[in-house]
């Protein structure tokens, strides 16, 4: 069992354009967490995602550790095939209208790091990518094209291909943007239940919307500017002081059954 943790990042300051995105960031995540990473457009969520995934580099001095590996003295493609990122962002297959592919194909693709899938699965492979749709409640999709799917449908799909090279960890990244209302709950179900199933990866769930965090996240972190406001067990973060400093707004929460939060304005 490894017993380095998931994620170190210390003393990390990064620039984009000459601009401070993220300033003296430091943060930990062991194994087997949980976390949901919340704030308000512009805090720095998306910058934080590009520097665990190798994509952005803080400043000289900084120090970036992802699942035992430090970043400048490790091969990074190698990390990333540790590390599973699942966005609505992520569009390369609808965008190529040359090639449709199918859900199936989709999942397969997670084990190739390829956009798209160009061999023949193996059965076993194919076992593979019907569990991982399984998991996330997508494999009566499997035969579907995936450009003729909902954006629920095509986020689950994104996320079983995440799942199908058993990650060590999982970064769900704004997954419900582009979601309408019954499409994210029925998401946000699967999501959950993911996180809640015996020995589930490490995950960090990235949304800017307080009412998506589900239970199953029990730490978390509010950005505000680059910089952490709150860090903690989620009942110490989530309160109506900490987000109303982070939304620069008054914010009432109002509990529901499942452990999720409403929040109002006032």
């Amino acid at each position: 069992m490894e017993t380095t943790p998931a994620l170190v990042i210390k003393n990390a300051t990064l620039k984009l354009e000459g601009n401070e995105i993220l300033h003296d960031f430091n943060w930990r995540v062991e194994r087997g967490e949980h976390w949901f990473i919340l704030g308000p457009n512009g805090a720095g969520k998306t910058t934080l995602v590009k520097m665990i995934l190798g994509m952005a580099w803080p400043l000289f001095g900084a120090e970036v550790c992802v699942l035992g590996n430090r970043y400048g003295a490790c091969d990074i493609t190698e990390v990333r095939k540790k590390v599973a990122w699942a966005s609505p962002f992520l569009q390369a297959w609808t965008a190529d209208t040359s090639i449709r592919w199918k859900t199936i194909d989709v999942a397969l693709s997670g084990l190739d790091s390829t956009v798209g899938f160009y061999r023949k699965a193996s059965d076993e492979e194919m076992e593979l990518a019907l569990s991982a749709l399984e998991r996330i409640g997508a494999k009566h999709l499997a035969d579907r094209y995936f450009d003729r799917l909902s954006s629920g449908e095509q986020i689950k799909a994104l996320i079983a291909r995440a799942l199908i090279a058993k990650p060590e960890l999982v970064i769900l990244d704004e997954t419900c943007v582009y979601l309408d209302l019954r499409s994210r709950e029925f998401l946000l179900e699967a999501i959950d239940a993911l996180a809640a199933a015996e020995n589930s990866p490490t995950m960090l769930f990235i949304t800017q919307r307080i009412e998506e965090i589900t239970a199953s996240f029990d730490r978390g972190i509010i950005l505000g500017n680059g910089r952490i406001t709150s860090c903690g067990m989620r009942g110490d973060v989530l309160n109506e002081a900490n987000l109303s400093d982070a939304f620069g707004v008054p914010i009432k929460l109002y509990p529901r059954p499942d452990g999720r939060l409403w929040p109002v304005l006032g």
